[in-house]
């Protein structure tokens, strides 16, 4: 894969697109349609860009997960690229068969939705005539040096790069030598339901799904078991308020690969029966309306879904202020803002606010109220015109990716080789 970023490859005029189809043709490229915020996210996208504006396909990594049964019947044929290492032939082979699919299909544009679709299209689309999107919507992927200069380098090569939160823009122009002008803003978007949930109906279902009784509160977190959602925290956290206060339980939904060690965390702590892991849950966004208080625990986020949709369902929010969360709350009046990777102050904050039952229920109110402008409708029709923009102006710039400036970053190295000019790139944030 370094080869075929490094070649200095002339576009085949031959082979390259004729354009004769009317509508700009939009190829998403998705890792997976596992439960996720980023999948949901292009997900509903995918359900309501306009069919007679844009030529809309799909691709996949891999076409697993349940939510690509949302849009099935859209989308009855999905190609599949699958990677299972950046460093070995198969991953040629697909970044060779994902170009070969772009020049044959006359690909306008390449929505990469996620750092492994980034990091198959960026070179699939080298010295074509497409035009590249590619997403981020996280401050950091990961620690590991593969994600940071991979990331690095999709954004430097890729023509816009989308972001769901300003947190994430100006962590790219400081750490990724990237243009403001290439950097586009889009928030996520919220399904605003008409009729929301009922909290007390939604709340007498979860206490019989887990066999207690109704008078308990419940504390929820929305998250994947990861390292960076901070679910160590908030069982330490859940600890220290189960000490002080009666009736309470915590519901952790999602599922991913620390739930053994959380789960084992929770009973060594000895509140084990006071903490219910529920795995992932279609019907997630459903059950926040069942939530006495909402958190989020994470050490960094983007724009974090599980914010909005707590807000959006009525529910106050104890969140970690980082990345763009501080975009959505502010402390003591739309949410309650705690420092990260502190269970301290988590526990503080939540016991606070069961125990303000009137100023809780006035800050859900003004955060429900908050999150309206993030309407799904908003966030398809600023994606639409920035399709119009690149397609636009692919017919009068030139059509193909940026080069770099030197020797090309080497992105693809094993964690332990150094990238070339990490010298000149400065520390890392």
């Amino acid at each position: 894969m370094n080869m075929l970023l490094e070649r200095k490859v002339t576009i085949d005029q031959s082979s390259a697109p004729t354009n004769k189809h009317p509508r700009p043709r939009v190829l998403h490229l998705i890792n997976n349609f596992e439960i996720g915020g980023t999948e949901r996210q292009a997900v509903e996208l995918l359900k309501r860009l306009d069919t007679d504006r844009y030529d809309v396909r799909l691709a996949a990594l891999r076409n697993l997960g349940p939510l690509y049964g949302e849009i099935a019947a859209r989308f009855p044929s999905v190609a599949e690229f699958p990677l299972t290492s950046f460093y070995d032939a198969n991953a040629v082979r697909q970044v060779l068969r994902l170009r070969s699919l772009m020049v044959r299909e006359q690909v306008d544009i390449l929505h990469a939705h996620d750092f492994y679709a980034g990091m198959l299209g960026i070179p699939a689309a080298q010295y074509t005539r497409v035009r590249v999107i590619a997403s981020q919507r996280h401050l950091q992927l990961s620690d590991r040096r593969v994600h940071i200069w991979g990331q690095r380098l999709i954004n430097r090569l890729a023509h816009r790069v989308l972001v769901n939160s300003e947190a994430i823009r100006r962590r790219i122009l400081t750490t990724s030598g990237v243009s403001a002008e290439k950097i586009v803003v889009i928030n996520n978007g919220l399904n605003l339901l008409e009729q929301p949930p009922a909290p007390q109906a939604t709340h007498d279902e979860l206490c019989h799904e887990l066999g207690l009784q109704p008078e308990v509160r419940f504390i929820g977190i929305v998250a994947r078991l990861r390292e960076e959602k901070g679910h160590r925290f908030f069982i330490d956290a859940a600890r220290r308020v189960i000490l002080s206060t009666d009736n309470v339980h915590f519901v952790v939904v999602g599922d991913g690969p620390l739930r053994h060690e959380i789960q084992a965390q929770a009973n060594r702590f000895g509140i084990g029966a006071r903490v219910h892991f529920v795995g992932d849950r279609m019907d997630a966004s459903r059950l926040y309306a069942g939530f006495d208080v909402s958190v989020l625990a994470s050490l960094h986020e983007g724009f974090p879904n599980a914010v909005l949709e707590a807000m959006t369902a009525g529910v106050a929010v104890v969140a970690t202020a980082v990345g763009g969360v501080t975009e959505l709350i502010q402390d003591n009046s739309t949410g309650y803002l705690v420092p990260p990777a502190n269970a301290e102050a988590l526990a503080q904050r939540i016991t606070f606010a069961l125990g303000d039952e009137k100023g809780r229920a006035a800050i859900a109110a003004r955060g429900c109220e908050f999150v309206k402008r993030f309407s799904m409708g908003k966030m398809v029709k600023a994606v639409e015109t920035l399709y119009d923009e690149l397609y636009t102006t692919r017919k009068s710039e030139r059509n193909c990716l940026p080069a770099l400036e030197g020797p090309v970053v080497q992105a693809f190295q094993p964690d332990g080789a150094l990238p070339r000019r990490a010298k000149a790139s400065g520390s890392e944030a």
